[in-house]
């Protein structure tokens, strides 16, 4: 019995650890959705490090974020008294409509119909309808219940309302993926092939003439999908811990080196970058996709 006492005691603990943090996650999600206008659920709030002892809060924590770096947060409990830091990451999130109330087939779309909120990619879901002007005055074209997102299939024949009134092209080509890109890849021109498309056109095509290494997929993209604004962003020339080779030319000498990037840039920016094999903090610009030159 002693035994098995000695056993329970470790597993009681481990598993309150758990619904406190877990009750401390959701606290967290729900405090920088406010704070930093980004969906709940695009929050990883990283605490799943073990060594991390949360106290049981009889209370309830307070939230904050002290530093306005949109990365730490500062938890604060009275009964017992304890504060703690907590890093997270704010995911990327679109704009989407949601309907107001249900509409039927036949009802022209007003702009009191609809209410904007901010998701992640994934909860957008489909086709989403991004810009609200694209489909005012249109008719539904099926009947729709409140709190649905707003998707291009509601509306027959999709286009803007300046396209109305114009002629449109007798071609329309777009970028069609031929394999799958994950959510958070950079994009390359490998992965699509130019086509021309038939029947409804999207109205946010990526055009052709698309520099793919500056954008990431936010949501994967399938085989056959065609390269839509909406499923893409734009990413970062480095990343943060990215190891970048540099070579420094002095007469007819080259060295090599090997730095880590210390944080997400894009062209143009600043950055301190690490030399991998001294340790020395040195100061470089981002200049390309992948790639810095030291000041």
């Amino acid at each position: 019995m002693g035994a098995l006492l000695v056993l329970s005691g470790p597993a009681l603990a481990e598993r309150d650890q758990l619904e406190i943090k877990a009750a401390a996650t959701s606290q967290i999600q729900d405090a920088a959705a406010i704070a930093f206008q980004t969906p709940a659920e695009a929050v990883e709030v990283r605490l799943g490090d073990k060594r991390l002892v949360l106290p049981d809060c009889a209370t309830g924590f307070s939230v904050s974020f002290p530093f306005n770096d949109r990365a730490t947060t500062q938890l604060d409990c009275s009964e017992p008294d304890w504060r703690g830091f907590v890093q997270i990451r704010l995911g990327s999130g679109i704009g989407i409509f949601r309907y107001a109330i249900p509409l039927e087939k036949g009802d022209v779309l007003k702009r009191s119909h609809v209410t904007r909120h901010m998701v992640s990619a994934d909860a957008a879901g489909g086709n989403p309808i991004l810009v609200l002007d694209d489909v005012l005055d249109r008719v539904i074209a099926s009947a729709v219940s409140a709190g649905e997102v707003l998707q291009e299939r509601h509306f027959s024949g999709f286009l803007t309302r300046s396209d109305a009134g114009a002629s449109s092209p007798a071609l329309t080509g777009a970028w069609v993926a031929r394999q799958i890109i994950p959510r958070g890849n950079r994009l390359s021109k490998e992965s699509f092939q130019w086509e021309i498309l038939e029947g409804r056109i999207p109205t946010d095509l990526i055009p052709s003439d698309i520099e793919f290494a500056m954008y990431e997929a936010i949501r994967d993209i399938m085989p056959g999908d065609n390269l839509r604004r909406s499923a893409v962003k734009m990413a970062p020339s480095v990343r943060k811990n990215e190891e970048i080779e540099i070579f420094l030319v002095r007469g007819a000498l080259t060295v090599t080196n090997v730095v880590r990037v210390s944080r997400d840039a894009t062209i143009g920016e600043t950055i301190d970058v690490v030399n991998v094999e001294s340790g020395r903090i040195l100061k470089a610009r981002v200049v390309g996709i992948g790639q810095v030159e030291l000041l």
